[in-house]
């Protein structure tokens, strides 16, 4: 590939909306295992599904692909450290904390197996960190969200120690570093963790792999070095091949060849798309939507889904069953838009900034 500069890329200063599209499907294949696999398994009185949607739980790979670009883009821009920190306290938290509301008083209301928490556990799901505290998480697919807030945490102290100037060489450095050890103990796992159930990995490697993001640096870095690539330079495009191959390694190392030939498909897929200037199907309307609304189905789509299933399945079927239950939890995800991720989020994030100009004019008397 030859050297190209953003100014060569065209179209591609713009807002790059095939990520969109590319998270309406990645949250579209989440709810599907959800609804069809998770379903069987939480009430599995209720008979199996006519289909297992299986592999859309890797929609969460694609989901932290996305994650690595758009957060180097925020980052990027920001010309404070406060300034990402207001951006995505501004963007994740409004919606999270009423799909939180909804989940404990769903829970506390309805009976769901393995599902729901009271008392302190409860509150402390508010912070989004819960994992991380060792309490459990109010709705499973909330998981995701502390392996989300250690990447940002780990950001943050980038943008700290570079005050806020985050060059593409220190992005370098840092992805090369943290594949590198990520790829040490992904090896050092691998006798307790390849071929086993994630749950059934003994504790010690449960821990090393959590708190080291071990199989999700690859993906972020891929998507950081992906985004450097497209914006700055196409160069950056063999080190994006590079830690997404990483990726695909690890995935086999962790858990198995299927796994691994899955995550190969995903990574190349969404670097083809990167690499390229527009991919149209991915901005077809229904793709897009489902996008603009995905981190609102994402947050609150299980437990409600799961709780219309088991009401209506001995009544109406399987199959209406699901267009049912997909059919509410979009209506849901699309008003938690509404009022979650513009309505409220715009309200905090002007609270946010209010508050710092408040703490910085205290600051100069």
């Amino acid at each position: 590939m030859k050297n190209v500069t953003s100014r060569d890329l065209g179209g591609r200063t713009g807002r790059f909306r095939e990520l969109d599209g590319f998270r309406g499907i990645a949250a579209l294949g989440v709810v599907a295992v959800h609804f069809t696999g998770n379903f069987t398994s939480v009430y599995p009185e209720l008979g199996a599904m006519p289909f297992m949607a299986t592999y859309g739980a890797f929609g969460v790979q694609l989901f932290f692909l996305i994650s690595g670009y758009v957060i180097l883009m925020t980052a990027q821009k920001a010309t404070r450290v406060s300034d990402f920190v207001i951006s995505r306290a501004a963007r994740l938290y409004p919606a999270y904390w009423i799909a939180v509301s909804l989940s404990i008083i769903l829970t506390s209301v309805f009976t769901i197996p393995h599902m729901g928490v009271g008392g302190v556990s409860a509150l402390l799901n508010y912070t989004m960190i819960q994992r991380l505290l060792f309490v459990p998480n109010v709705d499973p697919v909330y998981w995701t969200l502390a392996v989300e807030m250690q990447f940002y945490i780990l950001i943050f102290i980038l943008l700290i120690a570079t005050r806020a100037k985050l060059s593409n060489s220190t992005v370098v450095k840092f992805t090369l570093i943290w594949c590198f050890v990520s790829m040490l103990l992904a090896l050092y796992a691998y006798p307790d963790a390849h071929g086993v159930d994630p749950q059934l990995v003994v504790l010690k490697t449960k821990v090393i792999l959590n708190l080291g993001m071990v199989e999700w640096a690859p993906l972020f870095s891929c998507g950081m070095v992906a985004y450097m690539a497209r914006k700055f330079d196409s160069r950056y495009f063999y080190l994006a091949a590079a830690f997404g191959a990483q990726s695909v390694i690890e995935a086999y190392l962790l858990h198995d060849g299927e796994a691994a030939v899955i995550v190969c498909i995903i990574v190349s897929v969404f670097l083809l798309v990167v690499a390229r200037d527009t991919t149209k199907i991915l901005l077809l309307r229904p793709v897009q939507f489902y996008g603009k609304i995905s981190y609102s189905l994402y947050i609150q789509h299980l437990i409600p889904g799961l709780l219309i299933l088991r009401y209506l399945v001995p009544v109406v079927g399987k199959i209406p069953a699901l267009i049912f239950a997909f059919a509410c939890v979009t209506l849901m995800a699309w008003a938690l838009n509404i009022l979650g991720e513009n309505w409220a989020s715009f309200k905090f994030r002007k609270f946010l900034l209010a508050t710092r100009e408040k703490i910085q004019a205290r600051a100069w008397r």
